[in-house]
């Protein structure tokens, strides 16, 4: 794919002041499962008529990025992998999700302006004794930026914007349901 647009690094959450203590583990979060392009294909810039490609694996990164937006929360958490080692059962809540939208595209609108948009969509399902079954909530969010033309920091840049918007929501709705809480 020599003619693609690559976004570069990975998603990561803002940087804070100071990070917030979160307390004993209170949910396990397992990777939310994705299914991407083989080549990595998350987008198109119409412009140049070439895919956008991510090298990375976004299951993994918004499973990260809702997890540290709980532990800024002073929720903790624990990460695994998509198959949870034995002993995750400990932990009182279980957190998965899947990633329905994970995409980012560039197109000119005009003369001298191209729109970068990014568009995420994340359903996620938590299980835990203190539901009466599992409860499962969809959070989108979209973001998007005008330049003159299309770069790889402008991509990265609205896709992280997008998925930590979506990462923030679930934070804030499992908080709200009150299916973990904040420590001390």
């Amino acid at each position: 794919m020599g003619s693609s647009l690559y976004v570069p690094g990975d998603l990561t959450r803002p940087a804070r002041a100071v990070a917030p203590r979160a307390g004993a583990p209170q949910a396990v979060i397992s990777d939310f499962s994705f299914v991407v392009d083989r080549d990595g294909v998350i987008g198109r810039d119409y412009d140049r008529a070439r895919p956008i490609v991510w090298k990375g694996e976004p299951g993994k990164a918004m499973a990260d990025l809702v997890a540290g937006a709980l532990g800024e929360r002073r929720v903790g958490t624990v990460r695994w992998g998509s198959d949870a080692p034995q002993g995750a059962e400990a932990v009182p809540v279980r957190i998965s999700g899947v990633l329905r939208r994970f995409e980012v595209n560039a197109r000119r609108t005009g003369n001298l302006t191209v729109v970068t948009e990014a568009v995420v969509n994340l359903v996620i399902t938590v299980e835990g004794p203190g539901l009466s079954g599992p409860m499962e909530k969809s959070v989108t969010s979209s973001a998007s930026l005008s330049d003159l033309f299309v770069t790889a920091d402008d991509l990265r840049e609205a896709l992280t914007s997008t998925a930590n918007t979506v990462a923030e929501e679930a934070a804030r709705i499992l908080l709200e349901a009150k299916v973990v809480t904040p420590s001390p």
